[in-house]
Order: structure tokens, then sequence, then C-alpha cells
């Protein structure tokens, strides 16, 4: 996670078949801590199985923000991730959970549990092992399986200095390094830092003496333009990490977070069709992906509609050349050859886009822009549609600029 640039996918329970095709075009995976909670056996059956295939590297978040919600309409996955720590009482459905609930014993309680729970990932029933793997099509042997990559202790979302959420999150760090180093696992320890702003997220990673570290800045949504101010706060941050020798890997990315790596980010997970941001609020409530084309030239989903009639009109600015698409028209991928391009895409992304010079990444940024601001304005298609069209491209000529002000 932290040499080069590493592309991991946040893994869904409906993402099986994808990540079982795709595995070339992504460096690991990200196992949402609600799902291997609630599907336990057939998560580690599904994960443990690639990781004996090719060493598939992985990871498992344990989402511990949901817990700073109160959970009105808690899931069952939610309630089981609580189980699975110790502490069935994080899931709350009448009071916010404040910082001052969580004691030492729970702290320990918490921290211990998810460290176990890690160490423990490996073990698998072989019925299960075994059904995982015959759906691979080749000979995979057990003991090849991987225990995760990184243990990523529970930690929480800081809105500022004021909140006492701070203090949480260090004290969880604190015990599990403690009991991480009784059971000689420390060394595969990795901070998450997570803020509610770039700024907070600077502030934490100044006062963190952990070289490598996984961040996670809450609803910064790359594509909104009031982001601009926040998205060169973030590559600031980011320049100053890496000039005290930190790496970081980011928990939510988008395209944006591979233009991000010329200021020190080593690589960023998204899920697959979605998930290139989370607001830590809606925790909650998240879900599968709704069917969208993800358009290359823009770097982003658009509606399938909306990407069907730019390419009757202008194909070069939406075809793609990718064995899903074929240059075709987006209106005849199905729902999961729709995901399945948007992870080969991101992949041609990180090889063409990586290294590229600023100036150079600026003036591509401006020329497609141009290109799909004066299709949306000759576009033969109702007025709301076009409007679409030009809203959907106005974040390249935003992130041009930032890459210019950061230099």
């Amino acid at each position: 996670m932290f040499e080069g640039f590493q592309h991991y996918l946040s893994y869904g329970s409906t993402d099986q078949q994808t990540v079982r095709d795709l595995s070339e075009y992504f460096n690991g995976l990200l196992v949402p801590g609600t799902i291997a909670a609630f599907q336990a056996e057939g998560t580690k059956g599904f994960v443990l199985s690639l990781s004996a295939r090719s060493a598939e590297p992985y990871v498992i978040d344990s989402r511990f923000p949901l817990f700073q919600n109160r959970l009105q309409r808690p899931k069952k996955s939610h309630q089981m991730l609580a189980d699975l720590l110790g502490v069935p009482s994080l899931v709350s459905q009448f009071m916010t959970p404040d910082p001052n609930n969580f004691s030492d014993a729970t702290i320990e309680q918490i921290s211990s549990n998810w460290i176990d729970f890690n160490v423990g990932f490996e073990t698998v029933q072989t019925k299960t092992f075994d059904k995982y793997a015959a759906r691979l099509g080749e000979k995979v042997l057990p003991e090849n399986r991987q225990d995760p990559l990184y243990i990523l202790p529970p930690y929480t979302m800081v809105g500022s200095a004021a909140d006492n959420w701070e203090s949480v999150s260090q004290r969880i760090w604190d015990a599990s390094q403690s009991y991480a180093k009784a059971r000689s696992v420390d060394d595969k320890l990795r901070r998450v830092i997570a803020a509610s702003s770039a700024i907070e997220w600077d502030r934490l990673a100044s006062t963190s003496v952990e070289q490598e570290i996984v961040a996670w800045i809450s609803n910064l949504d790359e594509f909104k333009l009031t982001s601009e101010a926040e998205l060169v706060q973030y590559g600031q941050a980011l320049t100053s990490a890496m000039g005290r020798g930190q790496r970081v890997f980011a928990l939510y990315g988008g395209f944006f977070s591979v233009l991000l790596s010329r200021y020190g980010l080593t690589g960023s997970s998204h899920g697959i069709g979605f998930g290139e941001h989370r607001d830590w609020v809606e925790l909650p409530s998240s879900g599968a992906p709704p069917a969208r084309y993800y358009v290359p030239r823009l770097h982003r989903y658009v509606g399938v509609d909306i990407a069907t009639t730019i390419w009757r009109q202008f194909p070069e600015l939406v075809s793609c050349d990718c064995s899903e698409c074929n240059n075709d028209s987006p209106s005849t991928l199905d729902y999961h050859s729709l995901m399945r391009h948007s992870v080969r895409v991101r992949n041609k992304e990180i090889a063409g886009w990586l290294d590229l010079p600023s100036a150079e990444v600026s003036h591509l940024l401006d020329r497609d822009y141009l290109a799909f601001r004066a299709a949306a304005q000759s576009l033969a298609a109702p007025a709301n549609v076009a409007k679409k069209v030009e809203e959907s491209c106005a974040h390249l000529a935003m992130w041009s600029r930032v890459i210019q002000t950061l230099g």
C-alpha cells in the first residue's frame, strides 16, 4: 500500500465475479469490516482463495466511525461488527455516542478483539475454502492462503481538536500497539487518520510518528466545484507529510487521487462502480452502486443515458476500447460489464497519467474540458440533457487549476 501507486478495490458482497475476473487490474483488496463480520465465513472463503491463488494482498477496514453515529435503524451487519468487537452497546438507537462513553476497559476490548479477528482471519472451514477456490477455475492450495497484509486498528473521525474524538482514536491506537506487541504482530499495525477536513487531517498527521499511514478525509468529493480549496489543502497536506518522510495511502479516492501521487500519495481505494469519496455520517446507509457508465475522458461516472447521447453524436469523447466496450455504445453494457469497464479504465488511467509532468496534466484536463463544453453547446438534445453534459465536465477545469496551484 505504500510503494509506488497502489490501486485497491473496496470489496462488496456483489463484486465477487468482477474481482475474480480482473485481479490483474488492481493491486489489492480492502474488505469492509461490516461485510467481514456479517458474511464472515463466505468473505473468508472468497478473500483467502484469492490470496492463495496469487498472493493477493488485502486489509480489513473496521469502518469504526459507523459507531460515532446514532444508529436509528441498525443493520444486522452493524450489530455483528459490534459483537465482533466485544461491545454490543456500540449500536445505539436512542443516544448519540459520546467520547466520554469509551472507558479504558472498552478501549482495550475493542482493540484486542479487532487484532484477534485479523490474526485469525486465515482460519476458514475447508469446505468453504474449496467452494470458493473451485470458482477460480484453477488449482489453488489452501496452505498458500495469506493473512491480512496489515492490521488497521479501529479509529475515529475527528472534526476538531475540541470534539474529544482525537483522544479516543489515540487511546485505541495505544491499546492496539500494546496488545499487538504482546501477540508479536506490532510490525503489522498501520494507523488510519480520519478527519473532517484536509486542514484537520494535516494537523493530526503532523503529530503522528508513524511513517506509513492511511488517510480518510470525510466527504472530500473530487467533482464538486466547492471542493477546490479543499483539494488544494489536501495536496499541501500530502506534500507536508512527504516532507516528514511519511507515506500516505488514501482510504477513498478517484482519478484525482492518481494525480495526487505527484505530491506523495502512494495509492487509493475505491468501490467497484462507486466509493471514490465517503461521508462518515452516511456509513449506516451505504449500499450497492447504481448502474452508471465511467467516461474515460471525464474520469467520472455519468448516467448510461447521458453517456449514450454523447456517444451517438460525439463518439470520440465517450468511446472506450477496453474489452468490455470495444468502442460500442455504453447502452450495450449490462450492469456487471459497466462495473468491469470501470476497473479496467482506472487501471489504464494509472498507467497513462501517473508519471505525466504537471504542466501536461493541466493541459490535457483543459483540453478535455473545452471539448465536452463545446459538445454540450451543440448537442442535439433537450436543454436539460445538454446542461447535464456541461455540468459533468466542469471538474476538469477545476482539477487543472488545483494542479497549477500546487505546482
